[in-house]
């Protein structure tokens, strides 16, 4: 595995280019401000990374293939496919069936290396690099750019500014915070985009990304006290709670519509 930093081999003007496109996708898709910086990797015959786990560095982690598969170009060699381990593995005995085998497809997802593929996926889940068997010529290896997504940050875009709504909406995510600490506690991210029309009511919420999962060993229960089962039914108390509020928000009347991109990190 040979890697570095992407900005030491792109020129400023392409790695700028690069870092703008991916830092528009995040804020737009993802609800994040920021980027990681961008490493570059080559892999070649005998090269892998096994599974393991990035928590700290952001919500979200991506790769982004450079591996040439266009038109008549076929790879040269065979493996390289992004690993990430099923999320319904890390709670095998509660999904657990005596009467369905497994094997390595009902456990891993594998994403094979394409050009211009951008893959975006929770760090949290253990992920790795299939073995490459072939060349041993970098040009024709699995070459990939890869980082995290950063710094969930709330985003508005349209007629309102950030400084006309802030004080709605701040209150209204006090609240939330407030009415979030007698539901099932989670850990994770999801991120909503409000469209707010140019009468200041919330026209619709779209729900952008959404890693939110009840929190390991907690017990998981109700308002009322009563078990919550299965947990699915947490993170909907949760989600139900925030659009509860959202929707009701009332901002001053503008000139034309307005949306606004709001994160909600649990830790």
């Amino acid at each position: 595995l040979v890697r570095t930093p992407a900005k030491t081999y792109f020129s400023d003007d392409a790695y700028a280019e690069l870092e703008d496109a991916l830092l528009t996708y995040g804020q737009q898709k993802l609800g994040c401000s920021a980027i990681t910086p961008i490493w570059l990797s080559c892999y070649i015959d005998g090269c892998y990374q096994g599974l393991h786990a990035d928590n700290p560095h952001g919500p979200w982690a991506f790769v982004l293939s450079l591996t040439d598969d266009r038109g008549e170009a076929k790879l040269s060699f065979a493996g390289g496919e992004t690993l990430i381990l099923k999320p319904s593995v890390l709670e095998y005995w509660r999904t657990f069936d005596p009467a369905k085998g497994a094997e390595e497809g009902t456990l891993l997802d594998r994403v094979a290396p394409r050009f211009n593929q951008l893959t975006v996926f929770d760090p949290r889940l253990p992920h790795g690099v299939s073995r490459v068997h072939g060349t041993h010529d970098p040009s024709k290896g699995r070459l990939v750019l890869h980082g995290w997504f950063a710094d969930p940050r709330p985003f508005f875009e349209g007629a309102l500014s950030e400084a006309t709504v802030q004080d709605t909406l701040n209150e209204c995510l006090e609240t939330i915070g407030q009415d979030l600490q007698a539901m099932p506690p989670a850990v994770g991210m999801l991120a909503v985009r409000l469209h707010v029309t140019p009468q200041g009511s919330v026209e619709s919420v779209d729900w952008l990304s959404d890693t939110l999962v009840p929190r390991p060993g907690a017990p998981v229960l109700a308002l009322d006290g009563a078990c919550v089962e299965p947990p699915e039914d947490a993170r909907a108390l949760i989600l139900e709670l925030i659009v509860e509020h959202i929707a009701k928000l009332s901002f001053p009347q503008a000139d034309g519509a307005t949306q606004i991109t709001i994160p909600f990190v649990f830790e």
